[in-house]
């Protein structure tokens, strides 16, 4: 539930070395950094498939819990959860692998295919012969089906890694963007219209499946003329894949941000999972929906960039725009969440506000958190990055077993949370002094937002308690101190955090111009 599809289903974090009409290269052959106007013009795609998906995907999330009772949420949770494992190791690394290679040939990707199509097949069958021994172990009371029907993404993923990887590899970004606006569509509004029609748990099996369906077949018309030509000594595998880290790092990141379905079902129910896993899904919106795709044209650029320097000042100025258009949704998330979510979607979800509050604030942590982790993977220090997953990963199970056990899906969130504060100064300390990025360097350049946000956060709670005492209403009270807490933010962020906002006004010019390259104004000056 947790993941839906989007172009290579469970492999976000693609990397680019190529060379392609949208890159320069010198005459020694190595990749030049591509220039300022293809991250725009990147990014500006993925604002508008991300505007367009969520605009469709969430909304049709909320009208799918109003339908549906949050066991079947639960039980599509679990189901999600180990189709997330079995693609993971379905893939291997592959699509990582492939986009920073530094040359791929027809054969090699030949070869890719057919292994990833033998792997598909029999981790499906895997899958399929399995489903009533992992649903009675994690989803006591789930039919089996379900998760049968489920697993036949996992071969339609292992088909869709290599045309997804060529589109990224070549920043066919416009492309892919479309591609999602499609697929999320047709799974949404077929998923509803199931739900309307009676079909029950069914029906987000469909929204799952139905987009890997739509998802995987146009990947593959958009790369029919992307597949490399034959050539001599093109049997031999490319340089620099890295396979095996980001394999590494893409099972670490399954196992603290979806394996723990698995863990709180098993000490809970399918009823307090789907709690769990709806307000998860919410609360992570900004690092799944935002920070996920717009890392991926980050780190095409970060990946053909060879000016340490330039990392460096890139790294900061995603930092700090990140931190300006996601920290602001902290304190309206916990604010509104008890005011809307009981009414919207009915008293049974009433036990989702809590962990929702908790989550929201460290999902927006990790989404800020997540330009540092494509930067380190982008720049060569996947190995770097890799370990420090890793070792929260294993932290964060650990925590989410005992906290569960101990206090249910609150204990669960409140395990992300204290887990989150460890990966969040693991990356500052290691991951910034890798890239010559120090702590004082970060805290100065982000200091103005994060004082900003922390004024907004007290003029919200301030205004929403006193209304709320003195008998406004919930919902009345909590919009009030929403509006009074972004304006005393756009106030704060006028007086301390100036040239982060022209930041902001820059890169969206750059975005609007994408159509004219040479137009675009200097974005990778050192930040003021």
């Amino acid at each position: 539930m947790r993941r839906y599809w989007a172009p290579n289903h469970a492999d976000r974090r693609l990397r680019s070395t190529v060379v392609s009409p949208q890159t320069s290269q010198p005459a020694d052959g190595v990749s030049a950094s591509p220039a300022t106007g293809v991250v725009a013009r990147g990014v500006s795609w993925i604002v508008i498939e991300r505007v367009v998906s969520l605009g469709t995907w969430y909304p049709s999330l909320l009208v799918l819990a109003v339908l549906l009772p949050p066991g079947a949420f639960g039980i599509i949770a679990v189901a999600s959860a180990v189709v997330a494992v079995i693609t993971i190791l379905m893939q291997s690394g592959i699509g990582d692998s492939l986009v920073v290679a530094e040359r791929l040939s027809s054969s090699y990707l030949r070869r890719s295919m057919l292994r990833l199509g033998m792997a598909g097949a029999f981790f499906t069958g895997l899958g399929i012969a399995f489903a009533d021994l992992i649903l009675d172990t994690f989803a006591r009371g789930a039919d089996p089906a379900v998760l049968r029907i489920m697993v036949l993404s996992v071969l339609l993923a292992a088909l869709s890694v290599v045309p997804t990887a060529l589109l990224k590899k070549t920043m066919n970004f416009r492309t892919l963007a479309l591609i999602s606006i499609v697929a999320t569509v047709a799974s949404s509004v077929g998923a509803v219209v199931a739900a309307v029609l009676g079909a029950g748990v069914w029906a987000l099996v469909l929204r799952l499946v139905l987009g890997q369906l739509v998802g995987t077949a146009l990947v593959w018309v958009a790369a029919r003329d992307l597949w490399p030509k034959s050539r001599d000594g093109d049997a031999r595998p490319p340089r620099r894949t890295g396979a095996t880290w980001f394999l590494a790092l893409s099972v670490a990141q399954f196992c603290a941000q979806t394996f723990d379905n698995l863990i709180v079902g098993y000490f809970t129910d399918v009823a307090q999972l789907g709690l769990y896993a709806l307000a998860f899904s919410l609360a992570y919106a900004p690092l799944t929906q935002v920070s996920w795709w717009i890392g991926g044209v980050l780190f095409p650029a970060i990946a053909a960039t060879s000016d340490p320097e330039l990392v460096r000042r890139r790294t900061l100025r995603a930092l700090r725009l990140m931190s300006l258009l996601l920290l602001p949704l902290v304190p309206v998330a916990i604010v509104m969440a008890p005011a809307l979510i009981p009414p919207i979607l009915g008293p049974e979800w009433e036990g989702m506000v809590t962990p929702f509050q908790i989550l929201v604030g460290v999902g927006v942590g990790q989404g800020v958190l997540n330009v540092m982790g494509e930067t380190l993977a982008g720049s060569g220090r996947i190995a770097l990055r890799a370990r420090i997953d890793g070792t929260w990963a294993l932290a964060t199970m650990i925590m989410i077993a005992v906290a569960a056990d101990a206090h249910g899906i609150r204990g669960a969130a409140l395990a992300h949370f204290v887990t989150f504060s460890g990966l969040a100064a693991a990356y500052v300390w290691w991951g910034g002094r890798s890239i010559g990025l120090t702590a004082v360097v970060a805290g100065r350049a982000l200091g103005g937002v994060a004082t900003s946000v922390l004024v907004q956060g007290a003029i919200t709670a301030v205004t929403t308690v006193t209304l709320d005492a003195l008998g406004a209403g919930a919902i009345p009270a909590a919009f009030a101190g929403a509006v009074a807490g972004l304006a005393a933010l756009a106030a704060m962020l006028r007086l301390g955090a100036s040239s982060t906002v022209d930041d902001a006004r820059e890169v969206l010019e750059a975005m609007r111009l994408r159509r004219h390259p040479s137009g675009l104004p200097e974005m990778d000056a050192a930040p003021g």
